[in-house]
């Protein structure tokens, strides 16, 4: 179902955070405001003297089988049919916290501020109008990508260390491992 992803090429990303900032412009959210749709997480795995270390750009991974749309009581969060992007409707959202709980990607995040849910909504705007999401299209070093998932595969891998099991959920994202 899910046409559009992300690949994330965890050789090139530099922890700059310019996908979390372009995330943040684009989308309208107050700076010192606890909602990172878009996040940088730095992952280290391995053990002394053999570590690696590389950044993974994460945001919501609009799932095939969204376990968020399950969980969710008033029919907040839907997945758009015609493209995979799972949506909320703030103004269907009561603020229970039920996706939040059940998301393995942290992506629903509770904005204390509107005492609701919110989440990354993959640049829906841009992408209807032709244009790559705001925190793609800004990535210095090409390590975000964005595309249809049926391209992606053959670029990425569904599984890195300290990712959540993709049969779960199957999410519309793949990554391009770090060699070394």
């Amino acid at each position: 179902m899910s046409t559009y992803g992300f690949l994330v090429d965890l050789g090139l990303c530099i922890s700059c955070s310019a996908c979390e900032a372009a995330c943040k412009t684009w989308n309208n959210v107050p700076t010192g405001r606890n909602v990172r749709w878009r996040r940088v997480i730095d992952q280290v795995i391995g053990v002394w003297p053999q570590v690696s270390a590389y950044g993974v750009s994460m945001a919501c991974n609009h799932c095939a089988d969204a376990s968020c749309v399950k969980a969710c009581p008033s029919g907040a969060l839907a997945v758009r049919a015609a493209d995979g992007i799972v949506l909320l409707d703030k103004a269907k959202c009561i603020g229970c916290r039920y996706c939040e709980s059940v998301c393995p990607y942290g992506a629903p995040q509770y904005d204390a501020t509107e005492k609701k849910m919110s989440k990354c909504t993959m640049c829906v705007d841009r992408i209807d109008a032709g244009k790559q999401p705001a925190c793609a299209d800004t990535c210095p070093t090409g390590a975000l990508q964005f595309g249809k998932l049926v391209d992606l595969d053959r670029k990425g891998v569904k599984q890195i260390p300290n990712f959540a099991e993709p049969s779960y959920t199957n999410p519309s994202i793949r990554f391009v491992p770090k060699e070394g």
